[in-house]
């Protein structure tokens, strides 16, 4: 698929230029790009996943709920908490970056990759919507403190960050997944569960890397620990064989 075969060499770019703050200003549209391209190999995955209309529209339901819970946690300081979008993480959309949509499509599908052996529909929203706070836990201080793509305005013991921030994504990745339809029989194919899983594990380590090119040490062995023993938990609640 060629928007695989790009997203992994703009993830490989972006290593380097994200990771030495190379990128100009007249270049930080980049950011979005990559999070378009996980997005729209997100959306190939849910259309294997769930059929062509229902993948399409959950997709698009998943895009449109997430970027209007942003946009509204962002004006009104509710569900995440207080904080703002900067100008640094264009395009915007009514003030907020289009590739936060994108952004949530990836999670949630890459959340469903990683917990598909899982037999009980609660369980794998459970693991799922785990994978996706672990995630915000290396992203959040890696967008504020070393990026600046948004500033809360809250303080807290971690990087200012605010608790209800946590929350938030956990219970909103949780309802995403709860929501989510029936898989076709046999599909998503391996293959597409295994692109899914890449795309999810990119996105970790170009967030790890950043934390630790920026001295954000507590969210580096935050989130390296929280995920091998996430993956060993998970590993141990898997009711069938592993892909």
């Amino acid at each position: 698929m060629l928007v695989y075969r790009l997203y992994l060499v703009w993830f490989t770019i972006g290593c380097i230029l994200v990771g030495f703050s190379l990128i100009p200003p007249w270049l930080e549209w980049a950011n979005s790009v990559f999070l378009i391209l996980a997005g729209l190999i997100a959306v190939r995955y849910a259309m294997h996943a769930f059929g062509n209309g229902k993948g399409l529209l959950m997709s698009i339901f998943i895009w449109i709920v997430t970027f209007s819970v942003e946009g509204l946690s962002a004006y009104f300081n509710v569900f995440f908490g207080n904080y703002d979008y900067t100008n640094r993480f264009p395009p915007l959309l009514f003030g907020v970056p289009i590739g936060i949509g994108f952004a949530w499509i990836v999670m949630v599908m890459a959340g469903h990759a990683l917990t598909i052996r899982l037999k009980h529909r609660f369980s794998r929203a459970f693991f799922a919507a785990l994978y996706v706070v672990l995630l915000d836990l290396i992203l959040d201080p890696v967008a504020f403190v070393a990026k600046q793509y948004w500033i809360w305005e809250d303080n807290s013991a971690y990087y200012g960050i605010p608790a209800s921030n946590f929350i938030g994504w956990f219970v909103v990745a949780f309802i995403l997944q709860l929501l989510l339809p029936r898989t076709r029989e046999n599909e998503p194919s391996v293959n597409m569960i295994k692109q899914m899983r890449v795309v999810f594990w990119t996105i970790v380590i170009l967030f790890l890397w950043i934390a630790i090119l920026s001295k954000l040490y507590l969210a580096f062995f935050v989130g390296v620990i929280g995920f091998l023993l996430l993956q060993f938990i998970r590993g141990a609640a898997n009711d069938s064989q592993k892909i």
